[in-house]
């Protein structure tokens, strides 16, 4: 059996299916069970996580528990609306370039909070938004929103959800756009950059390539 240190970019990401698998089916891998015991050999020997995982703060998004992993597994980077910055992307080359994980995942979910409220800015200009943070943040998640309006004009039922999925795919656009190290590191094959659509009513993520 090959050891994390060894995994492809495909092996990293069907470990992460086959632990979403076991999360939605109701079971749970001894390493995750076993993750107190791990805490002093990575203290000694330091963390090799084998993906990155970039995901919304929302408190039904746990990387670590839907994928079914343990500690040291994940590198995740938690921020609201999963969007790209410069402090996000530097964290994810920080792991690429230092831990030689094998894949980084841009995990979205439905429900998004920050995509409602972007959503609502969009049709409602007029309203204002309490603080220049979330103004920030909205209009990182902008363009995702507007792409998703013009090409779904009359079908306002879907947009959020579309507009979700056009945002994990605006993230991994950027990551691979701005960062030389990323772009470097998928050409030599050694990662991949995927996208995630997590189901918070049932815990199933579904994959997809940008």
């Amino acid at each position: 059996m090959k050891t994390i240190d060894t995994l492809t970019p495909a092996e990293a990401l069907q470990r992460l299916v086959d632990g979403n698998k076991r999360f939605t089916s109701g079971v749970r891998s001894i390493d995750s069970l076993l993750s107190q015991t791990k805490m002093k050999e990575l203290a000694l020997n330091g963390q090799r996580p084998f993906a990155i995982v970039l995901t919304c703060s929302d408190s039904r998004s746990p990387a670590e528990m839907i994928f079914d992993q343990g500690v040291g597994d994940l590198f995740v980077v938690r921020v609201a609306g999963n969007v790209i910055a410069p402090s996000l992307l530097a964290s994810i080359e920080f792991a690429a370039a230092n831990f030689a994980s094998s894949t980084i995942v841009v995990l979205g979910h439905t429900q998004c909070g920050a995509i409602s409220a972007t959503l609502d800015h969009v049709l409602h200009p007029e309203k204002v938004l309490p603080s220049p943070h979330l103004e920030e943040l909205v209009g990182r998640i902008r363009p995702a929103v507007e792409s998703t309006i013009i090409r779904n004009r009359g079908k306002e039922s879907e947009h959020k959800q579309l507009a979700t999925i056009e945002n994990i795919k605006r993230s991994m656009h950027l990551i691979l756009e701005q960062s030389r190290i990323i772009e470097g590191l998928v050409k030599e094959n050694r990662i991949s950059v995927e996208g995630g659509l997590l189901d918070i009513s049932s815990g199933v993520v579904s994959f997809f390539k940008e």
